[in-house]
């Protein structure tokens, strides 16, 4: 497997485009941080050529959240299993006001040089593990809320946004095989269907997104970011029981964040949390998880604990967004109970810390209506 980045003009590979590290003179207050979390800068490009392994994919995933703009975004790209050169574009977006949502997806045969980029959705790294620039210019179907709540969206009318952002990353990643394999944590990553390999780091965003009114808005928020490889056979999911990801950053430069897996049966699959402080990263046992055993779309407040050197992190998060989709419908937006009644549910929010606020993101799923038992940690846990 060959791996490049993309330096200048005539170099071979294809990989991410941007500028080089060294002429990225931004500050980002954590200059001095191992951003990589000692893994190697390969991790963080775009992989230039597919493994042979069958439905081998790369995928990429930025949330962010502006509470004054009131808008959300779920922006997601990703090579189409078995389907090397097509990139999917997946984009949902939480519009101001109660005004609904927009969701899209596309597929594009995108050019080396493009990569990573759908039809409207492209991102482009500009300094590995710390800069990135996301852009979007498209249509989205409009869902209002009431109708997301009533059931499953249908085809109907389209509606035009854009996006023009720079995204600095705040936190080291954490990356989830180091995690499971820690006292700390729990599970494994060569179990899952999805990934092989995954890491994340806490975002901030700055820039632009022009809404379907015509109105272009400065946005100015925090969100959380992912990438992950590895063979993705979404028919596997007949096993999945559900799942959890929370992260939060705060204007001090702290954060912290969490992921638990579980399986039909209950059995947690893959665990794990973090906490930043002071510039110091640190795995943490989690110790509270949310579930979703039921869709509140509004005030809904989540718990959460962590423990690690400092003792036992205790916070309650309020829900201020949230976007229900359908994960057995392919993210498809609104309530859909049918069968399973397998969700995926988006919320963002404030979350104070010893008086400081942070807004999360968090992402949940469940089969409602045939709930695993509580999750609980298998004979081979490190618990």
């Amino acid at each position: 497997m060959r791996l490049a980045l993309e330096r200048a003009a005539g170099n071979e590979g294809v990989a991410v485009s941007g500028i080089d590290e060294q002429t990225d003179t931004r500050s980002t207050g954590t200059a001095s941080i191992d951003m990589s979390s000692g893994l190697p800068d390969e991790r963080d490009f775009l992989v230039a050529e597919c493994p042979d392994i069958p439905l081998w994919s790369e995928n990429f995933l930025f949330t962010l959240y502006d509470r004054t703009a009131d808008v959300a975004m779920w922006l997601h790209l990703g090579t189409v299993p078995g389907k090397w050169t097509m990139w999917e574009d997946r984009v949902l977006v939480m519009l101001p006001g109660h005004d609904g949502a927009l969701s899209l997806r596309g597929y594009h045969h995108t050019a080396p040089e493009r990569r990573p980029a759908g039809p409207g959705l492209e991102f482009r790294q500009i300094t590995p593990w710390r800069r990135w620039h996301v852009s979007f210019d498209g249509f989205g179907l409009h869902t209002p809320e009431s109708e997301m709540l009533a059931g499953v969206s249908r085809d109907g009318a389209a509606k035009p946004f854009s996006v023009d952002l720079d995204i600095e990353l705040l936190t080291p990643a954490w990356d989830a095989r180091t995690a499971a394999s820690l006292e700390s944590g729990a599970g494994d990553m060569d179990s899952h269907d999805w990934a092989n390999e995954h890491y994340e780091q806490l975002v901030r965003a700055t820039g632009t997104v022009t809404l379907p009114s015509g109105d272009a808005v400065p946005f100015s928020g925090y969100g959380w970011r992912d990438h992950s490889r590895g063979a993705r056979d979404q028919s596997l999911l007949r096993d999945w029981g559900g799942h959890v990801i929370i992260g939060c950053p705060y204007p001090s430069g702290r954060g912290w964040g969490l992921s638990r897996y579980h399986a039909s049966d209950g059995r947690i699959t893959l665990e794990g949390g973090y906490v930043f402080v002071d510039g110091k990263f640190e795995h943490a046992r989690v110790v509270k998880a949310p579930r979703l055993k039921e869709l509140q779309f509004g005030g809904e407040t989540l718990s959460v604990a962590l423990e690690w050197s400092g003792g036992v992190l205790e916070l309650e998060l309020q829900c201020e967004r949230a976007l229900w989709t359908s994960m057995q419908r392919g993210l498809a937006v609104g309530k859909d109970l049918d069968g399973l009644g397998l969700m995926y549910v988006i919320n963002h929010g404030r979350c104070d810390w010893d008086g400081e606020t942070g807004y999360f993101y968090c992402e949940r799923s469940d089969r409602l209506n045939d709930l695993a038992p509580e999750p609980y940690y298998g004979e081979s846990s490190n618990q």
